[in-house]
Parts: structure tokens; sequence; C-alpha cells
């Protein structure tokens, strides 16, 4: 087997932890295993290509995959884009164009032996071979692999299937992938979205980019909020190293410590935004420090509200669902749906206001559900991190907002035990983290994923050498590294 890698997901995580492993590969590590399910490899489906051009979220200059390099996806962009500037939103396909291109160039790099095989596989379990010293990666319909340690990079997890909708998950006008939209509906049709976040926007904007043909879209969440929009500000203008956030302890001193500071930085002339990044680089160690029964009160009370205000509209597409909404081709609403049933070609949804209390109903010819990331690992759609799960390698943490891991991104199992061998890189660190979604977070967290597994391969090796001078054989004994579940 030699000293190797496995990463399993070519997304984002998977292929910047990769492209760092190759510019710094661990001692006596010679070939790292990319392994992808989908055809284009290191781009991930949120950079899909699509015949839409949908667009990022973030500016071009807060997206660098390198932290030593922040510019480094603007000065690609303008290969193709001269005019681009550090505040705009580029397309996310370009995105993806420049992750396979930071990956080749890290392959190019490698000058210390370590080869990238890229494997297009589908993993469906995970076990250890003690005798060998290693993990065997089982693949669907191919022979399987082994490794010495292995990355879990899965990705953002798609959505659930709400519980309403179950009955009517194969009805034509259902459609559980928001990128999968009917092309025959227009000015005449009517569009239920379920959700209201980032996907909604995404969906809208595609279903409606063409004026004229534009069907009436209703959209319904649970609290009705949509994405604040973004703006050009200097995201280091509040400055210090958030002395007043050290002190708090409940969601309330939180939430009173930041609305106190917005209101001393507009009353300066700043931006809101710039106090929302300011909350948002202390929120790990605000998380850590909040006791469960308080971040309980912040996943049930606060949580919606952060995240419109967190993950932020372009102007461009504000602009248009401003304009939708004016044209009365946009009607956001609040309440929670309690069924759906067919009406031939269409579905009838019935469904609770959440100001009024009424039951309500609307027939619509298109339901599409646009509720983001379920990142509840019990029934996940993943099927090697349910695998994981049902075999107590993995483990959620107590509110369910993804795995736990340690310090070090080991994970932990249900018995609390720490695997040593297994890691993981994503979204869903945000369960001890909260923040861990953007660009620039996992990219740091990539980078250190990186040097602790270089410290744990010079271990590995020093742990070897020693035991060739032993008298007995120890060669199937576990590393014991120095991970601390958090």
């Amino acid at each position: 087997m030699g000293g190797r890698i496995a990463i399993i997901g070519a997304g984002f995580s998977g292929t910047v932890v990769a492209a760092n492993l190759l510019r710094r590969p661990p001692a006596g590590v010679s070939e790292i295993l990319l392994i992808e399910r989908a055809a284009d490899i290191g781009r991930g489906a949120a950079y899909a290509v699509h015949a839409f051009p949908y667009l990022l979220n973030v500016p071009a200059s807060r997206l660098s995959a390198d932290s030593g390099r922040p510019l480094q996806f603007l000065d690609f962009a303008r290969r193709s884009l001269p005019d681009a500037g550090p505040e705009d939103f580029l397309p996310r396909q370009l995105y993806g164009d420049y992750l396979q291109e930071f990956l080749t160039e890290a392959e190019r790099a490698a000058t210390h032996g370590t080869r990238l095989t890229r494997v297009r596989a589908e993993v469906t379990t995970l076990s250890h071979r003690r005798q060998a010293d290693a993990i065997v990666v089982e693949l669907a319909g191919r022979e399987p692999l082994t490794a010495r340690w292995v990355i879990l990079a899965t990705g953002t997890p798609p959505a659930t299937t709400p519980v309403w909708a179950s009955g009517v998950r194969e009805h034509p006008a259902y459609r559980d992938d928001p990128f999968d939209l009917p092309a025959d509906l227009g000015s005449a049709q009517v569009v239920l979205v379920i959700g209201n976040g980032l996907t909604m926007v995404d969906v809208a904007y595609q279903l409606t980019h063409d004026g004229a043909r534009a069907p009436r879209l209703v959209t319904i969440s649970r609290r009705g909020l949509t994405p604040l929009p973004q703006s050009e500000f200097h995201g280091s203008a509040v400055e210090g190293g958030g002395e007043f956030l050290k002190r708090v302890t409940t969601v309330r001193e939180l939430m009173s410590a930041t609305r106190a500071l917005a209101r001393e930085v507009q009353a300066h002339g700043g931006d809101w935004r710039e106090v929302v990044t300011f909350v948002r680089n202390h929120a790990p160690e605000i998380w850590h420090r909040l006791p469960e029964v308080e971040r309980r009160r912040f996943v049930r009370h606060v949580q919606s509200y952060w995240d419109v205000h967190r993950h932020r509209l372009p102007l461009r597409l504000n602009a248009h669902l401003d304009a939708l909404r004016l044209m009365g081709r946009l009607e956001v609403r609040a309440g929670r749906i309690e069924r759906a049933e067919p009406v031939g070609p269409r579905l009838q949804v019935t469904w609770r206001n959440r100001g009024t209390g009424r039951e309500e109903r609307l027939i619509a010819d298109a339901v599409i559900n646009a509720t983001g990331p379920d990142y509840v690992l019990r029934r996940s759609r993943n099927p090697l991190l349910r695998s994981l799960w049902t075999a107590g390698l993995i483990r959620a943490d107590a509110l369910e907002l993804g795995l736990v891991t340690t310090a070090e991104h080991a994970c932990v199992g249900r018995d609390g035990s720490v695997n040593d061998r297994l890691f993981y890189l994503g979204p869903m660190l945000r369960a001890s983290h909260w923040e861990a979604t953007a660009a620039a977070e996992l990219r740091n967290h990539a980078e250190r994923l990186t040097r602790h597994l270089g410290e744990v391969a010079s271990r590995f090796l020093h742990q070897r050498s020693d035991a060739l001078q032993q008298p007995f054989d120890v060669a199937g004994a576990a590393v014991q590294g120095n991970a601390r579940p958090q």
C-alpha cells in the first residue's frame, strides 16, 4: 500500500485539501487518492457546469483557495473577464474552473515523489484491516482500495424530502432537485417554492430571468425571511480582538452586544455588515463557550435571523427579487405546510399561515423543494455517511448540526472513541465551529488538517522505526494521536 491518503469527495473541501497535501506531503506518503462519484472531478456540485449562469454570493476578492494568495481567484477570473472587480459576484462555473486549475497546478508542482490519483467511483463503506494496518475503502462495482488515512469530504448535503411531500414525490409537478426545473413554465403558471433562503433565490432567478415568460412565484418558509442584500464594505473595519465577545456566555448577551456594536458602527457611518463579519470571525470561539442549553436557544430563536444577515445576496439578484415583488410576480409567505395532494397534473398544497393561523390552499403547476442542506446525519441521503453512522464510526452532535470531530478534525464514534485514521472536512464541521461553510473558513480548515496529517505521519514513521528495533511484533498496533474531542 505504501503511504496513501484517500480523500472521498472532490468538491471544494476535497480539492483544496488534496492540493495542500500535494504541496506539503506528509512524510512517507507517496499517493493521494481523490475519489469522486461525479464525472467532473475537482469541481463539486456547488460549482458544476449548468446551462444557467448561477452567480456566487461572495465577492471575488474573498474566494481564494490559498490563504497566502488572497486575490488568487480574482487574478484567475481576470484572464477571461478582464474587467472583473474585487467586489464582483462572478459565475459559479468559473469558480469550478479555478478549483480544477488550483489542483492541477499543485499536481504539477509536486516535487516530493507524491502523486495524485483521480478515481471516479462511489464509496459505499469503510472498514479497518488491522493486519495490514489500513482502512479498506469499498467501492460500488469495482475492487476496493486501501489507505492509511481517509478524509471524508462529502460536501454540502442535499435537502431532505419534507414529510408532507412523501406521498407526491413521484408526481411530475414535484421537484426535489432545485437545479432540475421544468422547462415549459410560462407566465400563466404558478410555482410554489419551499424555502426562502439562497436556494430559493437560485430557483427564482432561473425561472424569471426571462421576464416575458416568467411564472408567478409563491415562496413559503416558517418565518418568511429572505436573505438581505450585500454591499461594498470593509470586512476589517471593526478593529480589535473581540474582547467584548469574550465575556458572552448567553444568547441574550450575544444579541445585546452585537446590536450595540452595530449601532456604534452605523453612528460613525459604517455598515452593519461589518459587524456581522466581525462576529462571524469569532463565531467558533463563541460557540465553544456557549453551554448546550444556549446553543439550543440560538438554533431555535436566532439562527434564521443570523442566516439572512450572514448569507447575503448580490445587489443584482436582490434588485431582481424586488422588481418581481413590485410586479406581483413574487409573493413571500410565512407558514407551515401540512399536506400536498394531486389535482391532475398539478398539486394542491395546504398550509397554515404563521400570522393568522388560518389554513390556506394553493394549486401550483410546480412545487420546488428549495429548503437547502439537511445536516441531520440520521436521515442523510449519502450512502457512505449513512453506513458509517449505522456502524457507529461517526456520530452527530446533540443538536444534529453535523458531525462530532476533534480539534484535529478526526471523527468521533458513537461510543466517544476517536478514530485517528478517519477525518472529516466540510460544512458539517459547524457542529463544533458553527461557521464552517464559507470558502475562507473551509480553506483554513484544510490547511490545518494538512499540517496535522504531517505531524501524524511523522509520528507513525517514528513508531514504525522503533518497532523494527523491538524483539516483538507491533506492526498491527494503532497509531495513538493527540486528538481530543471538542
